[in-house]
């Protein structure tokens, strides 16, 4: 949230689509749904906007009616097949050339790119056969380097493609800014990555005492 402000400047009554499809198949996926309540709190109007269970007019009817589109985390492959059935994809690359900002994070983050077979050793491919991402830039985003859960993973993207600089590798809490034919990394102030560690251990320790319980 942090980055988002001061990328985008006050965000109060900003409405944004929220696109949570790619979390609906992952365990963890209730924590990239609860962003949505984080963004309303910031003063955000949010308006969901799910792809895989909306009909296409209506997808893409909330996102022409939008501000900004918030593309969450998940499986990469689940999320670029939904969006491209919905043709949620062409009016996104619309949608962005005529300055609408695009913010993904992790699979969102991932779509963006024209190709996204290379997340294959994060992301398992439940046969999904559409490798074409949304091409909104030249990057390719590597998320969750450094991660207890996803780190090794983002090492192994890494290495397979050392050297290539349109592969950007980013540490949870960093994000790629990317203006026309400029980009940048940009990172959380370290009181926000504090607390944001403090909640995942949180979360953890919670986890744990369930599964001890049980």
């Amino acid at each position: 949230m942090p980055v988002l402000r001061r990328e985008l400047g006050p965000l109060r009554g900003v409405r944004m689509a929220f696109i949570p499809t790619a979390s609906t198949v992952e365990s963890y996926g209730v924590l990239v749904r609860l962003m949505r309540i984080r963004f309303a709190l910031a003063g955000l109007r949010v308006q969901m906007v799910d792809p895989e269970r909306m009909p296409a007019a209506q997808v893409c009817a909330r996102l022409q009616s939008s501000d900004i589109i918030y593309v969450g985390g998940g499986n990469t492959f689940h999320l670029m097949h939904h969006l491209h059935a919905a043709d949620a994809d062409d009016v996104i690359r619309k949608l962005v050339r005529e300055g609408v900002p695009y913010v993904g994070e992790s699979a969102g983050a991932v779509v963006a790119s024209d190709d996204i077979s290379y997340i294959a050793p994060m992301d398992e491919n439940r046969g999904h056969t559409r490798m074409r991402g949304l091409a909104l830039t030249r990057f390719h985003v590597i998320p969750h380097v450094g991660s207890v859960s996803m780190g090794s993973s983002a090492r192994r993207i890494v290495a397979m493609h050392a050297g290539q600089q349109d592969y950007v590798p980013l540490f949870n809490g960093q994000a790629l800014v990317v203006r026309g034919h400029v980009a940048r990394i940009a990172s959380m102030p370290l009181v926000e990555q504090f607390r944001r560690l403090r909640n995942a251990c949180r979360e953890c320790m919670h986890s744990a005492g369930k599964m001890h319980v049980h």
